[in-house]
């Protein structure tokens, strides 16, 4: 998925001493000309690339909007002042796969300057935003405190700037990017620093100063992109990522996981796609291969730009062309498969579920293979793919569009997310807990 960076000058934001702040070498500005013909470049670019721009987009909004930010440029800016500059723009996308973006080695570049790294992991609730449940016990700070400042910078307004310029389907899918990359978009929408003062309410109402720690002012533990469990007779499959560079290790993973399952007699499953950010429909073939014999397709219809990499699947068609057309892809399980699951087994899917995950969510609804549990997700079973990469020829920041929109096997149009069959609400695990008693009790 997209790793946008996202922040506003606009807003004026963060005023952090010249002290605190981390001296990299001199960055390379760009004048406001510069910056117009990188927006110019950038529309043109998007409105040919996009096959369908009003998917999920008020184009005359958007339109608008590449115009008030042309008249507003002035002065010269660095390549982050660029993006903070340009990116208001994204939110009104309404698409994760849809972003202006730093480059990920400019905020690389920045920790190896000696930049500080924020650590803690945080939440954005309804009191603000918040140490996260998963912080470790090391942490100076425990879990539900509120930060009210970071660098003398009241949390709101960084908050406010923040969510104005990060992209994806939804408000819910902005919000978890942020909690998500905090640390980056920290650093977008400040310049980042030497150190992190902290200014935290507590649980019990007192309130901390805090300079962060970041051998101690941690997550409890990463979660690895793939992990199985077992509760009694039940396993807990959470699979983080279909991304196709990691083939080979989900093959084996889940091929050792379904054995181990089968060896154990396990009859309830719980598969966790919650934090699963999408990949590649191959890794997701694969897993179903363990559930069913049914015959399934991810989707029944496309719109599609034409490009020289698509171009052949469709005889006939042009360059820029956009065609619409009726589109399966039927996957035909082996009726034999070692170690095919029995068990009654259901997807728990969540904020963090996207793109591929969403599309797996949506085959296993449409054709009956499980129920999909969980609070839903924040973008959209029909979803848009394929995404081109094209850096801006003068400030190099990053435009990303997709090629493609997707209709779901089940022929629904409709721009709603994925409607869970359990609804469940509550911290990931007591979803799962909770997942697994109705599975125990289903018969």
């Amino acid at each position: 998925m997209m790793k946008a960076l996202t922040s506003a000058l606009v807003f004026g934001l963060l005023a952090v001493s010249p002290a605190s702040l981390a001296q990299p070498a001199q960055p390379e500005t760009f004048t406001a000309a510069q910056l117009a013909a990188d927006l110019e470049e950038w529309e043109n670019w998007l409105f040919a690339t996009h096959p369908d721009p009003g998917f999920s987009m008020d184009v005359a909004a958007v339109e608008a909007r590449f115009d008030a930010i042309r008249a507003e440029l002035d002065d010269n800016y660095t390549r982050r002042e660029a993006w903070l500059a340009l990116s208001p723009l994204n939110p009104l996308f309404a698409d994760g796969h849809i972003t202006l973006r730093l480059p990920g080695d400019d905020y690389q570049a920045y920790l190896d300057a000696g930049g500080a790294e924020f650590t803690l992991p945080v939440r954005l609730s309804a009191e603000g935003l918040q140490i996260a449940p998963t912080v470790a016990e090391s942490a100076q700070v425990e879990a539900g405190s509120r930060i009210d400042r970071i660098n003398g910078q009241e949390i709101a307004p960084l908050m406010e700037a923040a969510l104005s310029r990060i992209h994806g389907d939804s408000d819910g899918l902005r919000r978890h990017l942020l909690e998500t990359r905090f640390s980056q978009y920290l650093w977008a929408l400040t310049g980042g620093a030497d150190i992190w003062v902290l200014n935290v309410t507590c649980p019990d109402g007192s309130r901390r100063t805090i300079r962060l720690d970041p051998s101690r002012d941690v997550a409890d533990a990463d979660h690895a992109t793939s992990s199985l469990e077992f509760r009694g007779n039940a396993a807990v499959l959470i699979l983080n990522s279909f991304m196709p560079d990691q083939t080979p290790d989900f093959h084996n993973f889940v091929d050792e996981a379904f054995a181990e399952i089968d060896e154990r007699g396990t009859d309830v499953l719980v598969i966790d796609i919650s934090e699963n950010g999408g990949g590649a429909h191959m890794l997701s073939d694969h897993l179903l291969n363990y559930l069913t014999t049914q015959r399934h397709t991810p989707l029944s219809a496309v719109t599609a730009r034409i490009t020289p990499e698509n171009q052949a699947l469709i005889p006939g068609s042009e360059i820029g062309q956009v065609i619409s057309m009726p589109f399966a892809q039927w996957v035909e399980p082996p009726a034999d498969w070692p170690h095919r699951f029995d068990g009654r087994f259901a997807f728990l899917v969540g904020a963090g579920s996207y793109s591929q995950s969403i599309v797996l969510a949506a085959t296993v609804q449409d054709f009956g293979i499980a129920p999909v549990a969980g609070p839903g997700t924040e973008g959209r079973a029909n979803s848009t793919g394929q995404v081109q990469l094209h850096p801006l020829t003068e400030t190099g920041l990053e435009a990303v569009a997709p090629i493609y929109v997707f209709t779901r096997a089940s022929g629904d149009m409709s721009a709603d997310p994925i409607i869970p069959d359990i609804p469940l609400s509550g911290s990931r695990e007591e979803q799962i807990e909770a997942l697994i008693g109705i599975l125990r009790s289903t018969h």
